[in-house]
């Protein structure tokens, strides 16, 4: 696999770099807290002007018909810049569930590309701990028009921006993903920012109808499996990205910051932890890149390489991040310092889709 930046991906990363860096200023993310839902609708329309959006969509279904090389390089910059949008949320998984449902969703896709439907996956519920096998709590009863879907989900990540909702429930002893509105009768959200600003929700089901079933039985499982790799690997892309601006933003601090008259640069303790952050930067590069070479491969090759890949890059992060803000002192952990943002960011990245200890598991299972 060739991983030098294609004419596309140069396309994207100098449009991306420049768009990114002027709109998601600092002052300009903290703005965004005050919002209900944390979308910037203008940076999301300017999204589907772009066609970001339309990226991970087959041509044949009015995308770009990009790689997910083309994502990563797209999602790298996004963290670059400590972009919190439900780009992956809606750009990344839910395009490969909704193009390989029984019913493929072309009206809805065509609606993602444009930029009016933002999609979240409702699949976490009370006590799984990153489990993504069956059974769901969530059941989807009844047949033909009359289905109803009943149950709680938990930490629903972008929900409270979206417009609608893939749930992952059982019917009777079947896997089914439902897809719904957002807003439809029945559906109470409780919303609420995590560490860094994301914005997720708590959402139950009651007695919600008018749902349309994607897939059920083993091509859910593996519709949803295929989506969640996919999304793991952009979230990666995306703290890679975060780290590589700790790295730009310290290595400004240390050339600025004076101490008995020169640079703390100078200080051959702060080079050495430069370059720890430096080597540990570069090898989460790396295993990004080994963990795309193989998302076309088979589920379980897939799965191995992207758990090892998390699993490097969540330490990775632990060294990049937290000596950041030992670098910048007491500024490192105020508001007002971008490196204290990049910190919250990567923590939440790392969380997401499951965590280090997640992925050993799963890691040893296969």
């Amino acid at each position: 696999m060739d991983f030098n930046p294609s004419d596309l991906q140069r396309m994207l990363l100098d449009s991306a770099e420049r768009y990114l860096s002027e709109r998601f200023t600092l002052e300009h993310r903290r703005s965004l807290r005050e919002t209900p839902d944390g979308l910037d609708t203008d940076a999301w329309e300017k999204f589907a002007e772009l066609g970001w959006l339309a990226l991970a969509i087959p041509e044949d279904l009015g995308g770009l018909g990009g790689s997910m090389a083309d994502v990563a390089a797209l999602a790298t910059a996004l963290g670059y810049s400590c972009v919190s949008q439900p780009f992956t949320s809606t750009a990344v998984v839910a395009p490969i569930i909704l193009a390989g449902a029984d019913d493929v969703q072309t009206d809805l896709i065509e609606e993602i590309v444009g930029g009016s439907a933002r999609i979240a996956l409702a699949h976490d519920e009370i006590g799984d701990r990153y489990d993504y096998s069956e059974p769901r709590g969530t059941s989807l009863t009844g047949g033909g028009n009359g289905q109803v879907l009943n149950g709680q989900k938990m930490v629903v990540i972008d929900a409270p921006s979206a417009t609608h909702l893939i749930v992952s429930a059982n019917e009777g002893d079947e896997l089914v993903l439902v897809l719904v509105p957002a807003d439809a009768a029945g559906t109470e959200q409780s919303p609420y920012p995590l560490y860094d600003g994301t914005r997720a929700a708590d959402i139950r089901f009651d007695g919600v109808e008018g749902g349309v079933v994607l897939a059920r039985g083993h091509k859910a499982r593996d519709l949803l499996a295929k989506a969640l790799d996919h999304g793991r690997v952009a979230y990666a892309a995306q703290m890679v990205g975060s780290m590589e601006a700790d790295l730009a933003l310290c290595s400004s601090y240390l050339k600025e910051r004076q101490q008995f008259g020169q640079p703390i640069g100078k200080f051959q303790a702060l080079q050495h932890i430069m370059a720890d952050m430096f080597v540990a930067t570069h090898q989460a590069r790396s295993i990004l890149y080994f963990a795309l070479s193989t998302i076309d491969a088979s589920a379980e090759e897939r799965a191995r390489a992207i758990s090892l890949a998390r699993i490097n890059i969540s330490e990775a992060y632990q060294i990049v991040a937290r000596q950041a803000i030992q670098l910048h002192g007491g500024y490192g952990i105020t508001d007002e310092y971008d490196v204290s943002h990049h910190y919250r960011y990567q923590m939440v990245l790392e969380k997401l889709y499951g965590d280090a200890a997640f992925y050993e598991r799963r890691l040893a299972s296969l």
